[in-house]
This record gives C-alpha cells, structure tokens and sequence, in this order.
C-alpha cells in the first residue's frame, strides 16, 4: 500500500506508462493525439455563477473573471487480437484566477485485459450511474472526432443534464488512485445475456494539502488536513436483455472513504495524526471501528470519514423513446445505510428501531430516439432532499448520558477530516454548495440541508444548415444550513445555463458559448459569459 506515498506512488505512474509505451512493439493498433483547450469567463456578481463550476471535474473557479488553457496528449493502442489494450494521458493546464497557475489536470496509464482494467494515476470520472449523460452524447457527436478522440474534455458537458450522485459527481478534480475496475457492464456467463455487472476497487490520495492550508490560513478553528488517503468501491448489476423485454433493472452500492493524514487547525497547530498501518487500509475497505490509536469517537464508531450511495433504476428502451427513472440514496458510516437506525434507554439496554429513508435524489430521464421534435435530444428531472439527516440529535453513550441516539449525520462534514471535498470543491453533489464559496476560510459545508429540483434538455438546432448543439439547464434549491449551525432564515437560490457548441467540418474545432445566471441569497447574485474553444487533432494513427 505505500505506493500511495510520495515518490513511490509517481514511480507507480512512471512504471505504467512505460509499460504502454513498451507494448508498443506489439501493437496492432496505436495511436497519438493531442488537444488544446482556452476557456475565458467574464463575470459580473459575488462569485462566478453555478453552472460554471458544477460537476467540471474541478477545471472551474468560483472568482470572477478567470481564464485557463489547457494541453493535453493521449497514447494508446490495442494487441493480441485486441484482448489487451493501453492508454496513457498527460493533461496540464495553466490559468488565472484559479487556485492555482499551474497545475497536472490528468496523469495516467491504463492496461486492460478484455473486461478487466488497472488504471493508475489522476483520471477524470463521473458518477457511477452515468445518469449525467443522455442519448446525444451517442448519437449527435457519433461523427464529431472531438467527441470520439477526448470524451471526457468540457464540452461533454453538452450531454450532461444530471447534477451528479450524491456521493461522487464529477464535481472536484481528479483524486490520483490505484483502481482495479471492470468498466463496463459485462455478461455473466450461463444467464444467456440476462445478468450483467461492473464495479472497481482503489486507493488513492488527497492533493490540495497547500490549498487548504492556504485557503483556511485566516481562520484559527477550521480543520485542514495534510496526506489524506482515499478509497472507493462499487459493485452494480444489470439484468433485463433489451433485445427479448422491454425493461432493465440497474441497482449498486458506492462507498467512499477518507483516512490517515494529519489535522491541522491555524489556531493549534498539529491537532491529530491518523494512524495509516496496513490495517488502516483494510478498515477503509471493510469499514470497522478505529483502533486504541484514535480518537474515542472513532473507536466508537467507523474509521474514517465513510460515505456512500446505494442506487436503483429502470430504463424502458422502445423504438421511439427511451425513459429511465432511477433513484438515489445516501448514506455516512452505518448511520442509513439500511433501513434502522440504533437507539439505547437510560439503563445502557441497545435497540434497533426502523428508520424509513428520507433522503435521496429521484430522477427522470426521457431520450428521444425517433425523428419526431428533432431539436430535443433528452430531458431530465431530479428531486433532491436531504433534510432529515437521521434525526436532528445525536449522542454516544457515556458514564453522564448512557442513552444513544444516531442522527445529525452532517452530510460532507465530519468531525475530524475537514469533509468530502477536494480542492475547494464538493465531490458529491454540487447542489450541496462547496466550501470554494466561504468567505471567511472555513473549509466545512456551510448548508448539508437543502431541497432541490433540476431540469436540463438537450439536443441540437439546425440554425443555416449549421448544427448547433446545445444544452438548458436550470436549478433551484432552499437551504436551511445544518442542525449545528442553522441559518437564520431559509436561503433560496436559482440558477439557469444555456450553452451553445458548434463542431465545423471533421471537428478538430469547437467552439462553445455559455451564459449563466443566478438569484440567490446564498451565493450571491451573479452574470457571467463563458467562451471556449477547443482543438483536437491526431499526430500519426498506426494499423
């Protein structure tokens, strides 16, 4: 497990991408192709507008006016009559108005084996479920070779309608990791094609150690942590076959985990180191309580800052139309994830009582497949409330208060990591606003208790014979803060987008509009226009 410290884990990196590199001499297919990106935003209001930040894996800034150009080269290649394929991405990006002027955006290498892959490095990713993306990003950019050479570059936000899992989104940069992960669904043998699963296993680590102690420096009691680990897992299964009945059954479980590190706060220096032994690692993958070596309220409860999402859909695919209705809900530690939740008397006597879900997103998708209103690719809608939170108390027994109550989860906080982000920005669900928006450098949630709604529609416009892609998006949550720290009066914020893309010719370029707009007594009132363009091209193809 130390290949996640420091200069063993970069030559974990290195050693992969020479291994693409050296299976070259193999190859029955490679490839080298790059793409150059410029983004400028100009922005009026408190900060740069919601739109314009949420779920862009991290490559956004909240300040206004900000401007970044992004390089990037990818490599890859297939061999052993395709059973085994590679791929390796450098991605840099040098800005203005960001957390910083220079950072590494990706940096990977991948090996695969027909279903199996061991990907290492900092990879864009979006939520498991994928219910950000909708029928467009498979038909209307089919041909576009932008889409097709760097899928996962800004402008794929043109087919992302969700606001992300509640979990992981898509929202923050890249966390460099180790992951195993079978990346698609793939057929388990003897169901004749009924039974499909995926899933993965990694372990990784934090990267904003400077900006969270930079950002924090002017408040003396926030937590800021130094060499936080990360892990994750999913496991999720398919089973319906489209081809002989209309209707598919996709549900999985995510968790999330943060641990080791050191805590710091500018008032107190060194508050807390956490232990990382290789028993660590295994109570992040299996989650248990903390050993005699860390605090008591993780001795009585679960290692690490444990989060995640169990998730449940159907999708009926007809001829003209496709409908998904999936649902979503989460979880912190034990606290929700199933259906009770534990309770004890006076006398120290521990019971299990049943504890409904109240929180959760509920979403759906309709995808347009026939030729009739051709201008509507997809539409979306999604609830979200996370209001109960298990109950407004919470309480671990002790000598003066025998009595335990499980509530006050404190969704992305935690009370001793300074919570589920990651540069500044909420790797769960963006409704949830980050911590990049605090004022006064505090790095928790300010406001875990919201309702939200979300719409997006896509599609494409012939506009002269030019197909213009483009994608309305529009939000509104009520924010109540969290049980400790309540606003005092409800906060309201609604956001809209209109993002408008064109790809002349065989698509090497492309270039894209957004205008955005908030109303919010939480955020701030705020206007801004976004411009971007983007060049994708390949240096030599070999067959």
């Amino acid at each position: 497990m130390m290949i996640l410290h420091g200069k063993i884990y970069a030559k974990a990196i290195v050693v992969t991408l020479l291994l693409c590199l050296g299976v070259t001499a193999m190859a029955q297919e490679s490839h080298l192709t790059y793409f150059m990106q410029s983004s400028l935003q100009t922005t009026d209001g408190d900060n740069a507008p919601f739109w314009f930040t949420a779920n862009r894996q991290g490559l956004s800034s909240v300040r206004c006016n900000s401007y970044f150009r992004r390089t990037g080269i990818e490599y890859g290649g297939t061999f052993k009559n395709n059973k085994f394929g590679y791929n390796a991405v450098a991605d840099v990006v040098l800005s203005h108005n960001y957390n910083a002027d220079f950072f590494v955006q990706q940096l990977y290498g991948e090996l695969s084996w027909r279903w199996l892959r061991l990907s290492i490095g900092s990879k864009e990713r979006f939520s498991e479920t994928r219910t950000h993306l909708s029928q467009f990003a498979a038909t209307a950019y089919a041909a576009n070779r932008v889409n097709s050479l760097f899928p996962a570059l800004h402008y794929e936000g043109g087919t992302m309608l969700s606001s992300g899992s509640m979990a992981y989104s898509g929202n923050s940069r890249p966390i460099p990791q180790v992951r195993i992960e079978v990346p698609e669904y793939t057929k388990i043998s003897g169901t004749n094609g009924w039974l499909k699963m995926r899933g993965h296993i990694a372990y990784g680590r934090f990267t904003d150690d400077h900006f969270q102690e930079k950002f924090s420096r002017n408040n003396d009691i926030t937590l800021y942590g130094k060499n936080i680990l990360f892990h994750s897992k999913a496991g999720f299964i398919e089973i319906g076959n489209a081809e002989k009945f209309p209707l598919l059954f996709e549900g999985g479980l995510e968790m999330y985990t943060q641990f080791g590190g050191d805590i710091y706060t500018h008032g107190g220096g060194l508050k807390l180191s956490m232990p990382n032994t290789l028993a660590d690692y295994w109570k992040a993958f299996i989650p248990l309580s903390g050993s005699d070596d860390t605090p008591e309220v993780e001795q009585t409860n679960i290692s690490g800052n444990q989060i995640g999402s169990w998730h449940a859909a159907f999708t009926v695919p007809m001829k003209q139309m496709e409908v998904r209705v999936y649902g979503e809900h989460m979880f912190e530690d034990f606290s929700q994830l199933f259906f009770f939740e534990y309770q004890s008397d006076r006398h120290g006597d521990r019971n299990i009582i049943y504890y409904p879900w109240r929180d959760m997103m509920l979403g759906v998708r309709i995808t347009n497949k026939s030729k009739k209103l051709p201008f509507i690719s997809a539409i979306q809608y999604e609830f979200l409330t996370t209001k109960d939170q298990s109950g407004a108390l919470y309480n671990d027994p002790s000598v003066n208060f025998p009595e335990q109550m499980d509530g006050a989860d404190n969704y992305y906080n935690h009370g001793i990591y300074p919570g589920w982000h990651h540069w500044g920005m909420g790797i769960g669900n963006p409704l949830i606003v980050s911590p990049a928006y605090n004022d006064n450098g505090s790095l928790k949630f300010r406001s875990n208790r919201l309702v939200a709604h979300n719409v997006g529609m896509n599609g494409t416009l012939e506009c002269i014979k030019v197909p213009i892609h483009y994608r309305l998006q529009y939000a509104y949550s009520e924010n109540w803060g969290t049980y400790s720290n309540p606003f005092e009066s409800k906060k309201y914020s609604t956001s809209l987008l209109g993002e408008f893309t064109y790809a002349p010719g065989k698509g090497k370029w492309l270039g894209s509009i957004a205008v955005a707009y908030d109303k919010s007594d939480y955020i701030g009132d705020n206007t801004g226009v976004m411009f971007t363009l983007t060049r994708v091209g390949e240096i030599f193809r070999k067959r």
